[in-house]
């Protein structure tokens, strides 16, 4: 799949970018396998843990949008009846986009689980890999923390 292997050289560029210019890339560089969820829905904060306001979040499928929406007050967002492999996308703001590579709704487990994405996007200086996505609540909340100490 030529645009996965493309996504991922320009996610570990974007890492080494992040720290040639002293920026810490607190998000994940190593390419994960793709996260199995039954459905897509989550929410989206920044670094200190404030909702991210109307930002686009796509699901894309071989180079182009199958999927868009934007989240809402509280940094929500859901998709309705979607299944299939996508690249889960949340758009550059202010601050810096984040992209994850899901599977949704094709295993058991992903349907006994029901998993939602928490993304913390980084500085809008950073590239992608700035930005993390969780599964886990507790290790998102754990990254907040994480990120605000002092």
């Amino acid at each position: 799949m030529p645009a996965g292997n493309d996504i991922r050289k320009a996610i570990v560029i974007a890492a080494v970018a992040c720290l040639y210019v002293g920026i810490p890339a607190h998000g994940q560089v190593a390419v994960d396998k793709p996260l199995h969820l039954a459905r897509v829905a989550g929410y989206v904060v920044n670094t200190a843990g404030t909702p991210v306001v109307d930002a686009e979040v796509t699901l894309d499928r071989d180079g182009t949008v199958a999927q868009r929406t934007r989240t809402d007050r509280a940094g929500a967002f859901h998709f309705d009846h979607i299944m299939g492999h996508y690249w889960f996308r949340v758009a550059r703001t202010q601050n810096a986009p984040a992209v994850r590579e899901i599977q949704v709704g094709d295993l058991i487990e992903s349907y006994l689980e029901r998993k939602k994405l928490y993304v913390i996007v980084g500085p809008g200086a950073c590239a992608d890999a700035c930005s993390s996505i969780f599964t886990s609540k507790s290790e998102f909340e754990k990254a907040i923390k994480n990120k605000n100490r002092h």
